[in-house]
């Protein structure tokens, strides 16, 4: 997964919009009173060290913790900034790597390698789909020419949550797609446990 760049003369809102789109996780930047900042500010305008590069830019590395995150976004632009849950609901773990957020589209009109390759990068596990004989699919079949229930949509998509169990996530692709998928460790080598959520793959 590509990183996202960040640059001094970007609004807070769009650093906002931007990091929620790429990563999942909701942002919030704070002033020197430790008071949120006005999203139409410029970052470089609310810096809290006058020695930090006023305009200057870097990129967020997805394998970053969200404290690592933090840290070097006080380091490169003198702000303060905390990492929240998708649903803002409380601060995101400080060990959770960046990429751990984000959640990821399935459409049935996805190739069968398309949505592998995308669910091993979004989330580091990985992904094995199979027909209604329980053998693995050709990787250039369609979602929707594989599905095991008359009754399923045939081209509907789904947006998974990074915080469903793998057994919730498996559900669901059976339910929205009638596809039977399984998802196994990150080093394929053997099944994941049901109960673990699935941006804990990037965790590993």
């Amino acid at each position: 997964m590509e990183g996202l760049k960040v640059d001094g003369r970007m609004k807070v809102k769009t650093l906002k919009a931007d990091f929620k789109k790429t990563f999942g996780y909701a942002l919030r930047v704070y002033n020197t009173q430790n008071h949120f900042v006005d999203d139409d500010d410029l970052l470089s305008a609310v810096r809290q060290d006058a020695d930090a590069s006023k305009s200057g830019e870097f990129s967020i590395d997805p394998e970053w913790t969200v404290d690592e995150f933090e840290k070097n976004f006080k380091e490169n632009f003198g702000i303060k900034v905390q990492v929240y849950t998708q649903d803002e609901s409380g601060l995101a773990d400080n060990n959770l790597k960046i990429i751990s957020g984000k959640s990821l589209k399935i459409d049935g009109r996805m190739k069968v390698k398309t949505v592998r390759e995308n669910f091993k990068e979004t989330y580091g596990f990985c992904l094995r789909v199979y027909n209604t004989q329980n053998h693995f699919v050709d990787d250039d079949d369609l979602i929707c020419a594989v599905r095991q229930d008359d009754n399923a949509d045939k081209s509907g998509d789904i947006t998974i949550n990074p915080e469903w169990t793998i057994d919730e996530f498996e559900k669901k692709v059976m339910e929205i797609f009638g596809v039977k998928v399984q998802v196994y460790t990150p080093d394929d080598t053997k099944l994941a446990d049901n109960d673990i959520k699935l941006f804990w793959g990037n965790n590993a």
